[in-house]
């Protein structure tokens, strides 16, 4: 199987999830009309990005530097330098950030990235920190979820929110090993769910009998579950978005095909998407046939799928972000979900029909994307992932 890699100069044949240094080339100026795409910022590789109360905003690079940014586009320096830390070889790399809903009372951050364990040993790490002003706070760091799998260097997932009930979502890929998404005593290949502190919280599905923690470890003996698990079978839930619409938590699952789909899945607390047993909305390696058309009972399909070879060369979903009510856009994007394309360098907008969804084209030259996400004046930002990488704005200019 073909993988992307960070440092592969062209688009592999398969795209397995993450990224490479130099896609095709693309420009970043078809949008729709009364909306503009412009540079805000350059940093070098940024893979994920999150504002802060103040409108600033923190992004993280695959090498290891959190930077931060002001609201104007200015880098004030780096927050945090971990790559002494981390390893970045293949798709590992700091992958993920997420800023406290309470930030403005506790000053409190989270990171996901690939820690550095040893000569030849790497694992996946969700760690909090305190911001103090534009900087980390030395020795702040608090180990959350440790020794997460990163056997083969790819299929990390890497992403981190916050939902409305105030708990910390995180998305692991398998860590390229497939059957890893449908072993419940490893956190590898899941939606994994923790409280701020790191504890479990309430309704987490999985607490019961034969159950333990696995927050120091990363797995549990054999024939027992993890309590962090949210949900499971998935192959790279490379990216998730919350809907800042919804009454309560809601969120859909950008999960990385193998060789004929990318799905998108809605986050349900127990559901198992099915991987390796089934791609997209099929048998794994289908396309079409019976297997498309039947669902086994215990497994959950995604909400919205695309073939490979479905006209444009798209096959490998990253970033996705739900349009705030509060963004002022216009009426048609009303609570519409926006996911974009690694290897086509395209955003979509996701629109339901009378048998689910459908996608149209928003950015068609957005470049190797990997991360969106709204500011809290209703802009839309998202990264592009490159040595000489951007963080670009789409604004809404009516």
């Amino acid at each position: 199987m073909t993988r992307i890699r960070f440092r592969i100069a062209v688009v592999m044949p398969l795209v397995c999830a993450l990224l490479l240094l130099a896609p095709p080339s693309l420009l970043a100026e078809d949008v729709p009309d009364e909306f503009s795409d412009a540079e805000f910022a350059e940093v070098t590789e940024p893979t994920a990005l999150a504002f802060l109360p103040n409108d600033d905003l923190l992004v993280t690079s695959k090498p290891g530097i959190l930077f931060h940014v002001t609201s104007d586009g200015t880098i004030t320096g780096n927050a945090l330098d971990l790559r002494a830390d981390t390893c970045d070889e293949s798709e590992q790399g700091l992958l993920g950030v997420a800023v406290d809903p309470d930030f403005e009372d506790n000053d409190r951050i989270y990171l996901f990235y690939t820690f550095r364990k040893g000569a030849n040993s790497c694992v996946n790490r969700v760690s909090r920190f305190e911001l103090d002003g534009t900087a980390v706070v030395p020795g702040s760091e608090r180990k959350l979820l440790n020794n997460m799998p990163a056997t083969n260097g790819n299929h990390n997932g890497g992403d981190i929110q916050f939902g409305k009930d105030g708990h910390l979502y995180v998305s692991i890929g398998e860590a390229g090993v497939a059957a890893n998404a449908q072993r419940r005593n490893l956190l590898s290949g899941k939606i994994l769910r923790i409280t701020a502190d790191g504890k479990i919280p309430p309704g987490n599905p999985f607490t019961g009998r034969r159950t333990d923690r696995c927050h120091e470890t990363g797995r549990t003996s054999a024939k027992r579950t993890c309590r962090e698990i949210f949900a499971l079978g998935l192959r790279n839930p490379f990216r998730i978005a919350h809907d800042p619409n919804a009454g309560g938590t809601r969120f859909f699952i950008n999960d990385v095909g193998d060789q004929r789909w990318e799905e998108i899945n809605r986050g349900t607390a127990g559901a198992n998407y099915g991987w390796p047993r089934r791609e997209g909305p099929c048998q794994r390696g289908e396309r079409k046939g019976k297997s498309c058309r039947q669902r086994p009972k215990e497994l959950t399909n995604p909400i919205f799928s695309y073939r490979h070879d479905a006209g444009i060369d798209c096959r490998s979903i990253t970033g996705g972000a739900f349009v705030p009510d509060t963004a002022g856009w216009p009426a048609a994007y009303d609570g519409k979900y926006l996911f974009a394309d690694f290897a086509c360098g395209r955003i979509f907008q996701l629109d339901p029909t009378n048998n689910g969804f459908s996608r149209t084209p928003f950015v068609t030259g957005a470049g190797p994307v990997i991360h969106l996400a709204f500011s809290p004046d209703g802009d839309l930002y998202y990264t592009t992932f490159t040595e000489d990488g951007q963080v670009r704005r789409v604004a809404f200019n009516p």
